[in-house]
């Protein structure tokens, strides 16, 4: 059986990232301050043990430019301090307690400051100190970034191509606080699956392909047409993802946070949206949607969205996706034999992953 490429890319690139993570994350706590190195040391702990995929993407999309270098490490670096400030404040708009198989930052200061003082105050703190060691990551990784590429031609449109990832990343949270309030109480819902799949495209494909690999590119000196059939690629594979996610945040194994946790926070999904075309599925839905969920309320919700056509329609997007993605890849005539392989290895990366 042939070796997947991104497998061994992933792997030898990962070892040599975790090295500046661990160095920045050393350097964080060089604080005079107790209380400001303490919730700092919460920001580093968060910042370790990732899967690190979208800083590998950011050293592939210079690879894919140029010879790999050091040279983009500090960028991938960036976008993996981004990735955990923007985790941080996700956890805390959807209450959640379990991020990367460890406690949430402001799940953490509860804990704490609620053992300490038995105060009702404790929530709000610990709300705002999760929110303030978020915003310091977002400016660190700015930092990062104008620090290492000072002297860099490229400075001013790799800051262009990150603010960008990061806007559209905001825009796509946006919707996505705003459809399940909306849905749960009835208000004006219109387009709901065009909003939902504009959400994956946004907070997902965005952030988590389309940015990471085009900003190496960037980094490169790449043209503009290149780019265009990367980010072509890199928008079909983000949305395939998170539709991946969904399936897998509902029948898969842990990931990260807790299975059946979109159920308690009504989030919305293709699942949710494909149900509520049928109403006799859907009103069954409604019952367990929304609501704490135990082994039963899990499989009552598997049991729906399989039986309304939800699972079977996802799925079918999925593969088309993929598909897709594959048709675009075969299309580009300029990249390397090398680079191609590690990008079919990497859609095969994310089609047979489990969690």
């Amino acid at each position: 059986m042939k070796e997947n490429g991104f497998i061994k890319y992933y792997n030898n690139t990962k070892i040599n990232l975790a090295k500046y993570i661990d160095k920045f994350n050393d350097e964080l706590l060089n604080e005079n301050s107790i209380i400001i190195k303490d919730n700092l040391k919460q920001f580093a702990n968060l910042n370790s043990d990732g899967k690190l995929i979208r800083g590998v993407l950011v050293n592939l999309g210079y690879k894919i430019i140029k010879e790999e270098s050091d040279y983009s490490y500090p960028l991938a670096l960036a976008f993996e301090v981004f990735q955990t400030s923007i985790l941080i404040h996700d956890d805390i708009i959807d209450n959640d307690d379990l991020r990367r198989g460890k406690t949430t930052i402001h799940a953490y200061n509860y804990d704490k400051y609620y053992k300490l003082t038995k105060s009702s105050k404790s929530k709000e703190l610990s709300n705002n100190l999760a929110i303030c060691i978020g915003d310091l990551g977002f400016y660190k990784a700015n930092y990062i970034i104008s620090n290492n590429y000072k002297n860099d031609s490229n400075l001013g449109n790799i800051l262009d191509y990150y603010n960008e990832v990061v806007i559209n990343t905001i825009r796509g949270e946006i919707l996505d606080v705003v459809l399940p309030f909306n849905e749960e109480f009835k208000l004006d819902n219109n387009s709901l699956e065009e909003n939902i799949l504009e959400i994956y495209k946004l907070k997902t494909a965005y952030y988590t392909i389309v940015g990471p690999l085009s900003l190496g590119m960037i980094l490169a000196g790449c043209s503009k047409e290149k780019l265009k059939d990367i980010e072509k690629i890199g928008y079909t594979l983000g949305i395939a993802f998170q539709l991946q996610d969904d399936m897998l945040g509902i029948y898969g194994e842990e990931i990260g946070k807790p299975v059946g946790s979109d159920i308690e926070e009504f989030k919305q999904t293709l699942l949710y949206a494909y149900t509520k075309k049928n109403k006799k599925y859907y009103d069954e839905l409604l019952k367990v949607y929304g609501k704490k969920v135990d082994k039963n309320s899990l499989s009552k919700v598997r049991e729906i969205f399989k039986n309304s056509g939800a699972y079977s329609y996802t799925l079918d997007m999925i593969n088309s996706l993929y598909e897709e993605s594959e048709k675009a890849l075969n299309d580009i005539n300029w990249l390397k034999e090398e680079d191609k392989e590690i990008i079919i290895g990497f859609i095969e990366y994310l089609k047979n992953r489990r969690k």
